[in-house]
């Protein structure tokens, strides 16, 4: 790697193989900054999928239960309904 990123009057002080070294240094660093960076950010990612995840589980057993408990009341509705006409039917032709 060159020192050609380094201001010259850095480079001058420093020498070539201190600036090199530096510039070596805090690449180092910002690769693993950057990897810390990721890391927290994928762990942050995960843990919000899965809270999502489990909100909408719990939000479609939801759904699940209410739809059976609507298909159950209207199924009973219908069968009273339907016993009610025939009673009617069997009465009234007596």
């Amino acid at each position: 790697m060159g020192t050609s990123r380094m201001p010259g009057a850095l480079r001058g002080r420093l020498g070539d193989d201190a600036a090199t070294a530096l510039l070596d240094m805090i690449d180092e660093r910002h690769v693993e900054w950057k990897d810390d960076v990721m890391s927290a950010v994928a762990e942050r990612f995960e843990r919000r999928l899965a809270e999502s995840v489990s909100e909408l589980r719990v939000s479609l057993i939801r759904e699940i239960h209410d739809g059976r408990v609507e298909l159950l009341k209207w199924t009973v509705v219908m069968w009273v309904g339907q016993m009610t006409v025939l009673l009617g039917l069997l009465f009234r032709g007596r």
